[in-house]
């Protein structure tokens, strides 16, 4: 959120908590933010964690990964690595590289699950490959763009 007055900010987090309660996932996740920064509202890790953990059950993919990396990364909340591996494990069948990645680290070094350097090493190589050609892909596009602006002129 930019910078703002804060009678703007209490007006416009009415307005989130009203959507959230909507079961807006957007503004659920928006939420989790405030409460995690701590500029608009008290820093409350907790509610942070709450608003991810809605939004999450009504189906969002990247609540989910958030409140996986908050449980795994102890951020304010209670440290959870077994519900953090499950929710990876989830996502990275959903197509997530980032979540496959995770699985991965936490296959090697044995957190939230039984440790399997094998199986960890190749999650975590193929989510990273995953990453590099979905980047590759990016910069080849951009550079087609370029050319076909180039050309036009």
């Amino acid at each position: 959120m930019p910078k703002i007055s804060q009678a703007k900010a209490k007006e416009r987090i009415e307005v989130l908590i009203k959507e959230a309660e909507n079961s807006d996932t957007d503004s659920m996740r928006f939420l989790a933010d405030i409460y995690s920064d701590g500029e608009y509202l008290p820093k409350d890790d907790i509610a942070a964690e709450a608003w991810l953990r809605k939004a999450a059950e009504l189906g969002d993919d990247d609540a989910k990964l958030r409140l996986a990396k908050m449980l795994s990364n102890c951020k304010g909340v209670a440290k959870n690595l077994e519900e953090a591996f499950n929710i990876n494990y989830e996502l990275m069948f959903e197509g997530w590289a980032d979540a496959m990645i995770e699985v991965g680290n936490a296959l090697k070094e044995g957190k939230g699950v039984e440790k399997d350097e094998e199986q960890g090493e190749f999650y975590l190589n193929f989510g990273k490959s995953i990453i590099e050609d979905f980047t590759e892909s990016d910069e080849r596009a951009e550079k087609m763009y370029e050319d076909l602006k180039f050309k036009k002129k």
